[in-house]
């Protein structure tokens, strides 16, 4: 049987609750716990992505576990005070906790990839839509995150097409907000993509981690296909992740590697053990 890696994937803006199952940061610690004493190993995202493209898995450990984030919000990076489920310790913070716990061999490639939505104007809209409406939604960590190596920076598209965004935000001519699979032609995609993808250059000073994460983990067909086949490389993007629950393995398409979602695919450490078998 080849090696497989299992991609997991939290939302720090998901706090509804004080107990694990309805608060992301509390469930990304205890999950990093039960992981680590479980005997799995955590390894970058970009690892993950040379594996699959360059086919060689013998430097990937056994039970080895890739973490990611999305929408890259303030909840990723600072501790913040939550007016109803009071003071939220940052998902960056958390790792911090276990290496000061444990001491940083214990884990010596414990990271995790943000993807982040890239247009300032969209964040703004979102963090009253989404969050709580307190501008908890900037960019001005990035930079730091992805220079320290803790937190990875990396590209969830421009808008996310999200469906609370206001009309006039949209890209030009669109109006179905609410879904990522139905892109309509290559100038939305350098839209959504590729304007993102420069906007992530222009705020780290250096190159995002080269992955994309389709929002909603929506695939459109010709994206996957045909957009990132011949334009991915060039932009800097050498694979895209959805949302499918299931292990990235080698033959896994490049353009599709799959991720599990804590609260959609597991909300309890039972099945978490129980997915990852």
């Amino acid at each position: 049987m080849g090696k497989n890696v299992f991609v997991l994937t939290y939302h720090s803006i998901h706090v509804d609750g004080t107990g694990y199952a309805t608060n992301d940061h509390i469930g990304f610690a205890k999950d990093i716990e039960y992981l680590h004493q479980a005997g799995f190993h955590f390894i970058g995202l970009e690892r993950v992505i040379d594996a699959v493209i360059s086919g060689c898995w013998d430097d990937i450990p056994d039970r080895s576990v890739a973490l990611t984030m999305d929408d890259g919000s303030w909840f990723d990076w600072y501790d913040l005070p939550h007016p109803s489920f009071g003071k939220q310790r940052s998902m960056v913070n958390i790792l911090r906790d276990f290496q000061a716990k444990h001491g940083r061999m214990a884990q010596p490639e414990l990271q995790v990839t943000s993807f982040v939505i890239g247009s300032p104007k969209a964040r703004e809209e979102l963090d009253k839509t989404c969050m709580i409406g307190k501008g908890w939604w900037k960019d001005d960590w990035w930079a730091a995150a992805h220079a320290e190596g803790l937190a990875k920076i990396a590209n969830h598209s421009w808008d996310h097409r999200h469906a609370s965004l206001p009309s006039d935000f949209h890209y030009p001519g669109c109006s179905d907000y609410g879904h990522f699979n139905n892109l309509s032609n290559q100038e939305e995609a350098d839209w959504q993509i590729y304007q993102a993808q420069e906007y992530l250059r222009q705020v780290l000073g250096t190159n995002p981690l080269p992955a994309f994460a389709y929002p909603y983990g929506e695939v459109p067909e010709w994206v996957a296909t045909e957009y990132f086949p011949a334009h991915g490389e060039s932009m800097g993007i050498l694979a895209a992740f959805t949302t499918k629950p299931e292990p990235v393995c080698s033959d896994s398409d490049r353009w599709r590697l799959p991720r599990y979602v804590f609260r959609n695919d597991w909300s309890s450490l039972a099945e978490l053990e129980q997915l990852l078998g």
